[in-house]
């Protein structure tokens, strides 16, 4: 389960080799900004993803129970989906604060290489102030949820050292900076009411199903909802 490899990681620096997740064209965002972040309130580690609610969409709602479905039924049995969120929670907060901190190798023990070269190049846009904003708790996690999954199939005629077939879950979550937020809240409170009191992380963990491989964190972003306010997109 990741809630083990997210622990494991807490509690030693020894790394521990796994497979990593193939990369995915869906997965891929810009790593630079045009100019340096200078308020909090405009703080978004990277430009995107920046995901706020769940998805409408029914042929994605639909691909992500078939998805979850498949890997509960092949590959996971004791698949726990509130089990899981909690789960990536833990490697949420240990990976806010390895880039906080800048700790690059600890981070690649749940990411990915490229994820890990995508922060370390982001994080020089931020002054100390803001980067502490990704210093939390799980436990400062006030809402989460699966927003969506899907299994990839790579192409059998391409090389890959990787594996053929992945499962992807991405998770969004709403990050408490002060007490003014409760910890019992709804979505539309945070939105109407705490939009400049919450951070809000999107990641995407993934792990190879042929060959199975560990848990890997292949997207991550935090962001302040007050930056993009009302005006806001939703990448669904």
């Amino acid at each position: 389960m990741l809630c083990h490899k997210v622990r494991r990681v807490l509690s030693t620096a020894t790394f521990t080799s796994g497979m990593l997740p193939p990369s995915d064209e869906r997965l891929r965002y810009p790593v630079e900004l045009d100019k340096p972040i200078k308020s909090n309130a405009d703080f978004s580690l990277f430009p995107s993803p920046r995901i706020i609610v769940p998805t409408f969409e029914l042929t994605k709602r639909l691909g992500s129970f078939v998805s979850q479905a498949i890997y509960q039924l092949f590959y996971e049995s004791s698949f726990d989906r509130e089990r899981f969120v909690h789960a990536a929670n833990e490697g949420l907060s240990l990976l806010g604060e390895c880039v906080a901190n800048g700790e690059w190798g600890r981070m690649e023990l749940i990411a990915t290489k490229s994820l890990v070269e995508r922060a370390e190049m982001a994080r020089k846009n931020f002054s100390a102030d803001q980067l502490d904003l990704l210093r939390f708790q799980p436990h400062d996690v006030a809402l989460s949820f699966l927003h969506s999954s899907f299994i990839s199939l790579r192409n059998f005629n391409r090389k890959c050292d990787h594996g053929i077939v992945c499962v992807y879950f991405t998770i969004v979550s709403f990050i408490r900076l002060n007490d003014s937020v409760p910890y019992e809240v709804t979505m539309s409170q945070l939105l109407n009411d705490f939009t400049s009191s919450v951070l809000v992380s999107n990641v995407t963990f993934a792990r190879n199903l042929s060959p199975l491989g560990q848990w890997r964190a292949t997207n991550v972003n935090y962001f302040v909802v007050g930056a993009i306010g009302r005006k806001y997109q939703c990448n669904t």
